[in-house]
């Protein structure tokens, strides 16, 4: 193939069909269940979250006002990518073919990329500091009224006793007007070292020829970038979900296929870059109960 704009073109708009077809084929549907997906148009937005909170009440001499600006949380969107570098030979030759693999797994990661960042900040929210103050995941939280909360746990092992002690914990949880949060947990989050744990409080119907209380109570999400942790979380992520992911561009596919440009001058190569610019931000800690694990 003739080394020309035009049929570098060509080139590019074949790799980036393959590009496009594999975000779509690799799309989890974990994502879509721990996080809200919301479009954004700056490079940060703001979300009130004690909009999340209250419940209806009866109108005696005025209806009651959720004080949204006491809780406003930033969430501010950063630019993740990788770049494939394709010889100029292999593009002369039409041996683009050997490219289709790498595109395809640059692809995965940006579809996938959500969950890393997800699994991140699970993990950080046992030191990342939340908007009142506290860490995300906290006993010593405060409502907007000053009231007490709290979405921590343990420290302590993912076994059946601790499981419906944060299960009860959830369920009894209460808001900033002292009512119940009417909280159904509905998933169980952990690494690869609590999968046995997991599934055998959620997955053996039987215990000792005893029925399990437990059996299929929850979902299991197994985020394999908890790695070696043992930390896990039980959460709800329904009607809401506790997290969200802001996207704001991507992902997408972009070339530099300029002749003139320094790596294809000097080290005769062509980049295309994958990238995804957005977000991942736990906005309703409230839902979810966090153990450090041991």
């Amino acid at each position: 193939m003739e080394i020309t704009l035009g049929n570098l073109e060509k080139v590019f708009t074949g790799l980036k069909a393959i590009f496009l077809d594999a975000v779509r084929t690799s799309e989890a549907p974990e994502i879509a269940r721990l996080m809200a997906i919301v479009p954004s148009e700056t490079s940060a937005e703001e979300y009130p979250s004690a909009a999340l909170l209250g419940d209806l009440e009866e109108v005696l001499d005025e209806v009651t006002m959720t004080n949204i600006g006491k809780w406003i949380q930033r969430v501010e969107n950063k630019p993740y990518a990788r770049i494939v570098q394709i010889k100029r030979d292999h593009i002369a030759d039409d041996n683009i073919g050997v490219y289709q693999v790498p595109v395809r797994a640059l692809a995965r990661r940006a579809a996938l990329y959500p969950l890393r960042l997800a699994a991140e900040r699970l993990q950080s929210g046992f030191t990342d500091v939340w908007i009142d103050n506290a860490t995300v995941f906290s006993a010593v939280h405060t409502w907007v009224n000053g009231g007490a909360w709290s979405n921590l746990g343990g420290p302590s092992a993912l076994d059946a006793l601790h499981f419906a002690q944060a299960y009860t914990a959830m369920e009894q949880a209460t808001g900033p007007d002292n009512a119940p949060l009417d909280i159904m947990p509905d998933l169980l989050i952990c690494g690869p070292a609590n999968r046995a744990a997991a599934e055998a409080i959620l997955l053996t119907k039987t215990i000792l020829g005893t029925d399990n209380p437990n059996y299929n109570r929850v979902d299991l999400m197994i985020l394999r970038r908890f790695g070696t942790s043992t930390a896990w979380m039980l959460a709800c992520t329904r009607p809401i979900q506790p997290m969200v992911l802001q996207d704001r561009e991507g992902p997408e596919f972009i070339e530099d296929e300029d002749p003139k440009a320094h790596v294809a001058f000097y080290q005769e190569k062509y980049a295309y870059k994958g990238r995804r610019r957005c977000a991942v931000a736990i906005l309703a800690p409230w839902l979810i109960r966090a153990n450090r694990g041991v």
